[in-house]
């Protein structure tokens, strides 16, 4: 996308530069059906009307600058828990390669119950007699 949304200015200028070209539009287009009914307008009438106009810019510029506001909150909280994540997880490498160069220097292989540093909960030793419940099914 060529243009960068992540501005606040440029989505201030943006929605602007629509609501311009909408009135424009809306000038030549309406022009020759208005030159008729322009001719009955007072100076008043089009005064009322031109502030209408400004007051509806006025309104929409207030609509664009929450929603901008809206925006860059919520991306500054996505930041936000994404800078925790990565905070996170490099102090999780740490840890993790610390458990390894510990491992490694002790000589045991890392596996998964010396690279968490837990021990199993109960060891069961295998049976004796040779008959293993699992293969009876």
């Amino acid at each position: 996308m060529p243009l960068d949304l992540s501005d606040n200015q440029t989505i201030i200028a943006l929605g602007l530069s629509v609501v311009a070209l909408v009135f424009i539009l809306r000038r030549t287009i309406m022009r020759p059906g208005m030159s008729s009914r322009r001719q009955r307008e007072t100076p008043g009438e089009i005064e009322a009307a031109e502030e209408s106009a400004t007051a509806i810019v006025e309104q929409l510029e207030v609509r664009l600058y929450e929603f901008a506001r809206e925006v860059e909150g919520r991306m500054h909280t996505k930041i936000a828990v994404l800078d925790r994540l990565i905070i996170n997880a490099d102090r999780e490498i740490i840890r993790l390669e610390q458990v390894l160069a510990e491992s490694r220097r002790m000589g045991i292989q890392p596996g998964p119950v010396a690279a968490s540093g837990r021990q199993p909960d109960a060891i069961v030793s295998p049976p004796t007699n040779g008959n293993d419940q699992r293969d009876a099914a």
